[in-house]
């Protein structure tokens, strides 16, 4: 049997789709929104409203202000990640946007409670600063870098817990690097004070695309299963 040479390369690219499905059913992905199967106006389906947050604002399923054809989830106080589940040691990545320069931006994790016990990621009014906030009954600084932002620009945030080791990378949504290929991280702490808590969001968005996993690795491994299965699809329709 003669095999031409896109025989050979479909025969090729199936191996690879079997090895990376493999890989992708073994990933450990806890959690994953992007808000596209939510209704328009409403709250999101996967996430539990915290009316004791710092800020209990009603949050809703919006348009992307960039592009009307993507869902995204705005206007939030604090709603917990998966109707409230613990985590402890993740990774956490997700698109953000900030809408004003003056107004700050925040998500928590480890939170066990919201006006006693937590920790915030935030983008500080002015689009300069962010920070790691310790809240313990009182805020605490904890590491703080000025990093510039845009007004209406997504944003991807990668957000690593280990044990008492918090690092934080960041970039423009549209920039291709990896994650573990930005070698200095934005912000990076070790603090010991909560050991596992809730992910919630804090105020204000909007954000998209959440995935919690618990290694690096795993949501790779997702990712690059999806941009082969584009592949798959193109040659199956001659694309």
């Amino acid at each position: 049997m003669c095999l031409t040479l896109r025989s050979l390369f479909l025969i090729a690219l199936i191996l690879m789709l079997g090895v990376m499905f493999q890989s992708v059913g073994l990933a450990a992905i806890l959690f994953q929104d992007d808000f596209e199967d939510d209704t328009m106006g409403k709250e999101p389906k996967k996430w539990k409203f915290d009316p004791a947050a710092e800020v209990n604002n009603i949050g809703k399923i919006d348009k992307d202000p960039v592009d009307p054809t993507n869902q995204v989830f705005t206007g939030y106080g604090g709603y917990l990640a998966d109707k409230g589940a613990i985590y402890k040691d993740f990774v956490l990545e997700f698109d953000w946007m900030f809408m004003k320069d003056n107004q700050n931006n925040s998500i928590g994790f480890r939170v066990i409670d919201q006006k006693k016990a937590h920790y915030q990621l935030s983008r500080r009014s002015g689009a300069q600063d962010w920070k790691i906030y310790q809240f313990n009954g009182a805020w605490n600084d904890i590491v703080s870098k000025a990093w510039p932002t845009d007004t209406e620009t997504w944003y991807s945030v990668q957000l690593i817990c280990e044990g008492p080791l918090f690092t934080v990378k960041a970039k423009k949504k549209d920039d291709p690097t990896l994650f573990k290929d930005i070698g200095k991280p934005l912000l990076k702490i070790k603090d010991d004070t909560h050991e596992k808590g809730f992910i919630s969001t804090s105020y204000w968005g909007p954000i998209d695309n959440i995935i919690i996993a618990e290694h690096e690795n795993d949501i790779l491994a997702v990712q690059t299963s999806n941009k082969l299965s584009t592949i798959w699809g193109k040659l199956k329709t001659g694309q």
